[in-house]
């Protein structure tokens, strides 16, 4: 199986995780993954005190994070269909940070 590289913003990555993690509820399996882990490790280094402009300039870093093709399917996957059960709008980071070469 083959990795693919993508490059991320951190607000990019707290949108995977929102919709992959927090509003999962179980409903899409493989969320538990090692590329996943890497996303939550990488927000976790957010900083805990500063001001908006500390907070700012980590949200709009961007770092590369490889991912299997498994998990790109799955990610696409929570960017697509939870919005759908939850009867919201697809979220923008399918369009605005996720690379459209992995669009399903």
């Amino acid at each position: 199986m083959g990795t693919v590289k993508i490059e991320l913003s951190m607000l990019g990555v707290a949108e995977i995780l929102k919709w992959c993690v927090t509003k999962n509820n179980g409903r899409i399996s493989g969320v538990d993954s090692a590329g996943i882990k890497k996303l939550q490790e990488a927000l976790d280094e957010k900083p805990k005190t500063g001001d908006y402009f500390i907070l700012d300039n980590f949200l709009k870093s961007r770092r590369e994070f490889e991912f299997t093709e498994e998990e790109v399917a799955i990610i696409d996957q929570c960017l697509y269909d939870i919005p759908n059960f939850e009867g919201a709008q697809l979220p923008q980071i399918r369009y605005k940070f996720w690379p459209a070469e992995n669009l399903a």
